[in-house]
């Protein structure tokens, strides 16, 4: 690595190691086994470790501190390579995880073989610069993040991290292409809707509909006319023009049927009939309607156990479980949560056009929260993270207490202000605490004091003591 670059006009040559170690990127250099030969300055300094020291190692020695490896993918590709890889500090195995993207490309020699590896990694410390440029300029995120295609839809996207994840994912893509029923397993809030979408968009019948009931949104009474559709004039209140059935909807594409232990089971005996005869009689007809679609379903129950206890139908649960697919709950696959909270940091930040990031206090906070409502609860947190904070906050260094799971003190016996969010109680709010809060009620001080746990005499205080606004200064 000591070649020399030529300048036409300098006044002499430059050491090619010279100039890669001037350069404001971790740049490494590997031969066609992985071995290290040259690593710039900021390399050294990023791990703490001699150049002598690199020169004796190989790029699988750090396999256990990232997710993926970059020359692996570049060897196995034959062609340049970007991905975002989370990473850990070698000298800090149980600290945060840190995220960088990374550049891999090869050099050949005369016969077409990789002779070199050479490798740009660059840390990230603004996810909400990265995450904007990454979809505008690159597709480093391809294999962090499955879209659901068309417009800008990342709110559904299928963050992928974990190995758990990425295995479920890949048995969804390799039975997308078929026509077999699949029953999908996973607590409430885990994604279940999303891999159906994910594979119905991976299917031959992906340019026609997809079709989702949940099973228990239906009123008993009401469930067999929206499945199966009626003929004008069925029964009192029906409409004039009669109706077609969700099920015959789905025809020619896919037919979601989510929470499907909910089903009772005088119907349960009429969608075995339409998934065996494919036909369907709409309420008041003698008339078959032939259908064809594809069968996935959704259940956050075990339905071999409802079966046994007689609330679920044996044959139509063997028509079901053809191909099971079960989504792992957030907490067997933490290395996820922290992706999917970036994830939806940057799909609010875009929807309320606001700019913010978390500290690395708040990502270890949501890394050891157990998060007992899965994607959903993520979801649902960040967004009142994004929207309590003030939009001048660029980032949001702490949680408020009661925002994740926390139960806080009673304050008043009868609260002067209910609000469907638990309150938080700092002992003593920060400036940012009552931004939010005074943001969150209009700039009432009654409410906000009540909502923050304080008197409204010591919100004052403290309006005067952080210099806020003077619309705040206010009485309200």
């Amino acid at each position: 690595m000591e070649e020399l670059m030529h300048f036409p006009h300098a006044q002499e040559d430059l050491p090619l190691s010279v100039v890669m170690d001037n350069i404001d990127a971790g740049i490494a250099v590997y031969d066609a086994a992985g071995n290290f030969v040259f690593v710039n300055t900021v390399m050294i300094n990023w791990r703490n470790i001699p150049r002598h020291e690199y020169l004796k190692m190989n790029v699988h020695d750090f396999y256990q501190f990232i997710d993926v490896c970059v020359y692996d993918l570049v060897m196995e590709k034959r062609q340049r390579v970007s991905r975002l890889q989370f990473y850990q500090d070698i000298q800090k195995i149980d600290g945060p995880t840190r995220m960088r993207i990374v550049t891999g490309t090869p050099i050949f020699d005369g016969e077409g073989n990789i002779k070199y590896v050479i490798t740009m990694l660059q840390d990230v410390q603004n996810f909400e610069t990265l995450y904007h440029t990454l979809l505008k300029e690159t597709s480093i995120l391809n294999e962090a993040s499955v879209s659901r295609g068309g417009a800008r839809q990342e709110e559904n996207s299928i963050v992928v991290k974990s190995k758990e994840l990425k295995q479920v994912l890949s048995i969804a893509e390799s039975i997308a292409p078929l026509d077999s029923s699949v029953l999908i397993y996973g607590e409430s809030g885990s994604g279940k809707e999303v891999f159906s979408r994910f594979i119905h968009e991976h299917s031959t019948r992906k340019d026609k509909p997809l079709v989702t009931i949940n099973c228990a949104a239906f009123p008993e009474n009401l469930i067999e006319s929206e499945l199966f559709g009626y003929q004008k004039g069925s029964f009192t209140g029906a409409s004039k023009e009669g109706k077609m059935g969700l099920i015959e909807a789905a025809d020619g594409g896919t037919l979601f049927m989510d929470e499907i232990n909910s089903l009772p089971l005088s119907v349960q005996s009429k969608i075995l009939r339409v998934i065996e005869d494919k036909i369907v009689y709409k309420i008041g007809s003698i008339h078959p309607k032939k259908v064809d679609f594809r069968l996935i379903t959704a259940t956050n129950q075990d339905l071999y156990s409802l079966v046994q206890e007689g609330k679920f139908r044996e044959d139509l649960y063997y028509r079901l479980h053809v191909i099971p697919l079960t989504i792992p709950p957030i907490r067997s696959r933490r290395e996820d949560i922290v992706p999917l909270c970036l994830h939806f940091l940057d799909y609010f930040c875009h929807k309320y056009n606001l700019k913010k990031s978390f500290s690395d206090k708040v990502l270890e906070q949501v890394q050891a929260y157990s998060w007992p409502g899965n994607v959903r609860e993520i979801r649902n947190f960040v967004e009142r993270m994004v929207v309590m904070t003030p939009s001048a906050t660029t980032e949001i260094t702490s949680i408020p207490v009661g925002l994740l799971g926390d139960e806080p003190a009673s304050v008043h016996s009868a609260p002067l202000y209910h609000h469907p969010h638990p309150p938080f109680r700092p002992a003593s709010p920060s400036k940012e605490d009552i931004l939010a809060a005074l943001n969150l009620f209009g700039g009432n001080r009654t409410k906000t004091a009540e909502y923050l746990g304080v008197s409204r005499r010591y919100l004052q205080y403290k309006i005067k003591e952080f210099n806020l606004p003077p619309r705040y200064h206010q009485e309200k």
